[in-house]
């Protein structure tokens, strides 16, 4: 090193300074004057080191302030407790709550049209019954898309007494029996429904029993169903041929059969002069 050099310097000059003054003054003399030209060489070394921390001190770049990774937590209390970064990609958490917000919000539309759809229709059977004396019907709902759960408001919908305030009048049909379904890409949905004061002629489960056990419904009674409602659901099977739409038309018969076989609903004559025929299927009675 250049202290080491300075050293080993300053003692080859303190040896030859020796010799010198030896050979003019004796020994005494020459090791006095090589202690002080040491003592000077070791005071010029601790000079030379202080001024090259000094200029070593100088020349360093100034430490940057400590910044924390993507990753590192944040120290608590912090300002950015709680606090996302910005620029940063959203977490699973967010993610999430986004996908559930929108989800939400277009359940709260479906909601919307559905309780609309039955209410319009409650509405139309209300009117038949009112003026043909219709007791029981069945007919399709378009906005539950094979969805019991939606289904089920459907009816609710339609049951609904109406507001004779409401700008729109809905409902009203509760004192018919009815059964309806809803045609999904899946499944079949349908719900039976009798007033209590026609149970004695019409049960709800007992008549949504014999339409899914026809050979071309297949469908499953859930559970919770008494006398005045009933639910049940037929999963689609395209390899066996069993179709949503065909299966919806399968169960409409079957249930407008069941009907007529207890005197509930007009026999089908056929005759388009014979007021009994509007009644088929009741799809196109009410248009939605």
């Amino acid at each position: 090193t250049e202290e080491g050099e300075a050293v080993a310097s300053a003692a080859k000059s303190s040896i030859v300074a020796a010799s010198v003054v030896e050979a003019q003054g004796g020994p005494a003399a020459a090791v006095q004057m090589a202690l002080q030209m040491l003592e000077a060489a070791q005071a010029k070394l601790v000079e030379a080191k202080k001024l090259v921390a000094e200029a070593n001190h100088a020349a360093a770049p100034e430490e940057a302030p400590k910044t924390l990774a993507v990753d590192e937590p944040q120290p608590s209390g912090s300002k950015a407790d709680g606090k996302k970064k910005k620029g940063g990609p959203p977490s699973a958490e967010e993610i999430a709550a986004r996908q559930a917000a929108k989800q939400a919000e277009i359940e709260k539309k479906l909601i919307k049209d559905v309780t609309k759809e039955g209410g319009k229709k409650g509405v139309e059977i209300e009117g038949a019954a009112d003026m043909g004396g219709l007791e029981f019907f069945c007919t399709t709902m378009e906005k539950p898309d094979g969805e019991l759960k939606f289904l089920k408001m459907s009816m609710e919908a339609m049951n609904e007494v109406p507001d004779p305030d409401g700008e729109e009048r809905r409902g009203g049909s509760g004192h018919v029996g009815k059964m309806i379904f809803s045609a999904g890409m899946e499944a079949l949905a349908m719900v039976a429904y009798v007033p209590k004061d026609k149970q004695d002629r019409i049960n709800a489960t007992e008549w949504l029993k014999s339409v899914c056990a026809d050979a071309g419904v297949k469908g499953e009674i859930q559970a919770g169903g008494d006398a005045g409602l009933a639910t049940a659901v037929a999963k689609a099977n395209p390899d066996a041929g069993m179709f949503t739409i065909k299966m919806k038309d399968a169960a409409m018969a079957h249930g407008f059969s069941y009907l007529r076989e207890r005197g509930c609903f007009p026999e089908d004559t056929g005759d388009d002069d014979d007021d009994d025929g509007d009644y088929v299927y009741g799809d196109d009675d009410f248009p939605s």
